[in-house]
């Protein structure tokens, strides 16, 4: 439990003092809540898109996700993102997908600094 806090307290960080300078309109506008909210928003849909998509490809989704290197999974992190900024585009801006798609990676990286 200790675990999954503490990485959703970094992600938050990535999310306030990363994102913008990934691209400066890609941002979080308001305080340290809305980002931890948006953190917890991405893990939800994350672990929700992932789930449909082996569920809806009777598992081979995962092969796909090895084969390719993981790189399926940062492009899902980015759909989750822009998909976050639709939803809420008054608490989140994305300017686009290769925003979308390294800030995903950045909040990966947290997220596996946090596991380590």
């Amino acid at each position: 439990m200790i675990n999954l806090v503490l990485t959703i307290a970094l992600q938050s960080v990535v999310v306030l003092f990363v994102f913008p300078w990934i691209n400066p309109d890609f941002r979080v506008k308001g305080s340290l809540s809305t980002a931890v909210m948006v953190v917890m928003l991405f893990i939800v849909l994350n672990w929700v898109l992932r789930f449909v998509v082996v569920i809806f490809t009777l598992g081979i989704g995962w092969i796909l996700y090895y084969l390719s290197l993981g790189l399926l999974g940062l492009v899902a992190n980015a759909v989750v993102l822009i998909l976050i900024g639709r939803l809420f585009p008054n608490e989140i801006s994305v300017p686009g997908f290769g925003a979308a798609f390294w800030g995903g990676l950045c909040l990966s990286i947290a997220s596996f600094v946090m596991k380590r």
